[in-house]
């Protein structure tokens, strides 16, 4: 990518027919293709093929394209684009949240998938050329042994027990759903019952003193008719 060679992309998909289709349209515009079918295909890839860009499908038979984002977050920062049959604002959310650079639908133009592709490409060769990263700025941090939620400036968000284990079961879900039985269950020792607002009340006061200034708040979104997921703090 930071060179005049063909950028290398590597498509991840379990339909053979589509990485085809794909790969070869990408050739003809002058990009050098490999395509993997599951995410053991996509670790060797990394190393062996070197992609300059991966573009990975939302769902690999029963493997979610979320749950291989985050085991490529592990081992390389590579950029990748999620190409989803149907996409769905959570999902979204959770992958950009993660590390995605951007998702698109498989319906789109394959033109428009290859101006897509260039503009991600441009983008982290702009970063790559910047002359200084700037220096971190400081973040919130829950403090799971003292039971403490720190504020960016270091000063405690006093939480109460309850409000301090849902946000902390929310955390540890590492962008996953939570449901409402499963919070009320473990927060509030008792089943969940239809009506019951204990586990809405919880995350709205949360919600209030993570983003007290917010007027969208997006720090825990809800997941209709389940529960809530921790998108990641402000």
């Amino acid at each position: 990518m930071m060179t005049s060679s063909p950028p290398r992309i590597l498509v991840v998909d379990d339909d053979p027919d589509f990485a085809q289709l794909l790969g070869d349209y990408l050739g003809l515009h002058g990009c050098t293709v490999q395509a993997a079918q599951d995410e053991p295909q996509l670790q060797s890839a990394v190393t062996t093929f070197a992609p300059d860009l991966v573009l990975l499908d939302q769902r690999l038979g029963h493997v979610s394209g979320t749950d291989v984002l985050r085991g490529l977050r592990a081992v390389s920062d590579v950029p990748c684009i999620i190409v989803t049959g149907a996409s769905e604002t959570m999902d979204r959310i959770v992958n950009l949240e993660i590390g995605a650079d951007d998702e698109m639908e498989k319906t789109i133009t394959p033109r428009e998938m290859l101006a897509r592709i260039r503009s991600v490409l441009r983008r982290r060769r702009r970063e790559g050329d910047a002359p200084a990263v700037e220096p971190a700025r400081p973040s919130w941090h829950l403090d799971t042994e003292r039971r403490v939620l720190r504020q960016p400036g270091g000063a405690v968000c006093a939480l109460t027990n309850a409000e301090f284990e849902t946000l902390q079961m929310l955390h540890a879900a590492k962008g996953n759903p939570v449901s409402r039985a499963e919070l009320c269950r473990q927060v509030f020792g008792r089943p969940f019952r239809v009506g019951d607002r204990a586990v809405d009340t919880i995350v709205k006061n949360l919600r209030r003193k993570i983003e007290p200034e917010a007027s969208d708040f997006v720090a825990i979104q809800a997941v209709r008719t389940f529960g809530y997921v921790f998108v990641g703090f402000p």
